[in-house]
């Protein structure tokens, strides 16, 4: 009976560890800023603060919760300390666990009312709006007031971006980003790149003063990238993220027909032209910049119209066959010798394989350099050529 008692009181105490050092675990600081200006559709407890005295990835997750609904541009609305802790109760978050303070009132959106029209609408102010509980998914509190309870006469209409200034917008950042990757890659007329604006964006960009920069990234450049656009504003330097898609658009052999495995390339079969978007190439792989690195090849496997053909996809020809008499040379400081050999294997062009002499057993390892015809190692004949080197640099 002792013993029973014993266990329970012991399991009794690792339970109540467990929950004390449970709510350590989720215990944060959430340090509110007094004045933010969104950049995105969506306020997250992120935008509005700084979360500290949690783990890592405690603070990442908590920063994306998101909150409300941002004002429109040349709008203003503000959120009490009373209010974020509502907020984050209502997303499952327990009022012990997160510690809230900093400014007692932040302030969202923009402030470029006069000082007159502003203290109108500082008095009793409004709360921003939560998100809708089917646009998003969780459960709005009750405590936050809808948009409609701004007052008529001090809301302002969100700036209306028609179709064409979105576009233009666009084409702005468009050449901002272009410009960008070129210094970064060297690649001057050969970037192109694929992305959406935002809207939130455009309003934002509506607003600026002077030239929009791109900066961000990393190598090695094309791809999925996450870049900024920075410009100035009348409220300071605005920095937006923009995820866009980057492609290379040097010329490379791409196939104009489809290619079964083992059929010899032709001209007909392939062109130097701008690789498509939706090409896919390992990045293991080595493109071919010109079309004599692949005539007269072998297909080392199915290749479908529009694919780009890598080196990997090409096989020198079939120079040598197994048991077939051949001539070895040894060619060094301008004497060459020849011999009569019998190839152990199958070889294509560059390959270096074994050979026999006919009068004796004795064997030869000897590269193919041409039809019938090897050069042993040490032979000048022997030296690999380089052409595929040059041919690619040449379209750096």
């Amino acid at each position: 009976m002792n013993l029973q008692l014993t266990t329970k009181l012991i399991a009794l105490a690792t339970f109540i560890a467990m929950m004390v050092d449970g709510s350590r675990a989720l215990a944060a600081d959430i340090v509110l800023r007094e004045k933010v200006t969104p950049v995105k559709s969506v306020i997250s407890l992120g935008d509005i603060a700084d979360i500290r005295g949690a783990s890592e990835a405690q603070q990442q997750r908590l920063a994306l919760v998101p909150l409300w609904v941002a004002p429109p541009v040349g709008e203003k609305r503000f959120v009490t300390t009373e209010q974020v802790r509502e907020v984050l109760k209502s997303r499952g978050y327990a009022a012990t666990a997160l510690n809230v303070y900093g400014a007692p009132r932040v302030a969202i959106g923009w402030d470029d009312k006069p000082r007159s029209e502003q203290a109108e609408v500082d008095q009793p102010t409004a709360e921003p709006s939560p998100i809708a509980s089917n646009s998003m998914g969780f459960r709005v509190p009750s405590t936050v007031g809808p948009l409609d309870a701004v007052p008529t006469a001090t809301r302002r209409d969100p700036l209306f971006l028609s179709a064409e200034q979105q576009d233009q917008f666009t084409d702005q950042v468009r050449d901002a980003v272009v410009r960008y990757l070129e210094d970064q890659t060297g690649k001057i007329g050969l970037v192109d790149v694929e992305f959406k604006l935002p809207r939130r964006h455009g309003e934002l960009l509506a607003k600026q003063q002077g030239e929009v920069v791109a900066s961000g990234g990393r190598s090695p450049w094309f791809g999925r990238q996450l870049l900024e656009l920075s410009f100035d504003s009348e409220k300071g330097t605005l920095k937006l993220p923009l995820n866009v898609t980057v492609y290379d658009q040097t010329p490379v052999l791409v196939a104009k027909r489809p290619l079964a495995r083992g059929q010899l390339i032709t001209a007909a079969d392939v062109a130097i032209e701008t690789p498509p978007h939706d090409a896919r190439v390992s990045s293991n792989h080595t493109m071919i910049y010109s079309l004599e690195e692949a005539l007269g090849h072998e297909a080392a496997r199915a290749i479908r119209e529009g694919d780009v053909v890598t080196d990997e996809m090409c096989l020198p020809p079939l120079m040598i066959s197994r048991n077939e008499i051949v001539e070895v040379v040894s060619a060094s400081g301008g004497i060459s010798i020849r011999r009569q050999v019998k190839a152990l294997s199958d070889a294509r062009q560059g390959e270096v394989t074994e050979v026999q002499l006919l009068d004796s057993r004795e064997r030869l390892v000897a590269r193919v350099v041409g039809p019938g015809q090897l050069a042993t190692l040490g032979s000048t004949l022997a030296t690999p050529q380089s052409g595929k080197q040059r041919s690619a640099t040449s379209f750096r």
